[in-house]
């Protein structure tokens, strides 16, 4: 299915609501801040267990992260990083992105699974 009419407009049945969210130039004053959030706990969750417990523990705790953003779902099925969440603490924490940031509660992208396979294993 071509993602784009016979006009040269991108077909909105296809893509969705949410592709128009990345043509928006500016956003929110906290999105900067909530999009760094992240990385900057875990750095300092880091630099913390390596100067209480040794270099071990956050090369462990790394690799660890680094595994469980590796598992997935197939391409079409977006995953909710459960084990990622679990390994940083945040499971239990209700956020933002657990009720206002979740595209697949609305169905908005339709994406064919074989395509996606192929997309993923790099066969075209």
């Amino acid at each position: 299915m071509d993602s784009s009419s016979y006009t040269g407009l991108p077909n909105k049945l296809f893509q969705g609501i949410s592709s128009v969210k990345s043509t928006l130039t500016t956003g929110h004053i906290l999105e900067k801040s909530e999009t760094t959030h992240v990385p900057k706990t875990d750095a300092f969750h880091h630099h913390m267990a390596r100067s209480v417990l040794g270099i071990q523990a956050p090369l462990k705790l790394k690799t660890e992260l680094q595994i469980a953003n590796k598992i997935g779902r197939l391409p079409c099925l977006p995953s909710s990083r459960l084990m990622a969440d679990v390994l940083r603490g945040t499971n239990e924490d209700i956020s933002f992105d657990d009720i206002l940031n979740n595209p697949r509660e609305f169905g908005e992208l339709q994406v064919d699974p074989h395509l996606a396979m192929d997309k993923r294993d790099r066969l075209f």
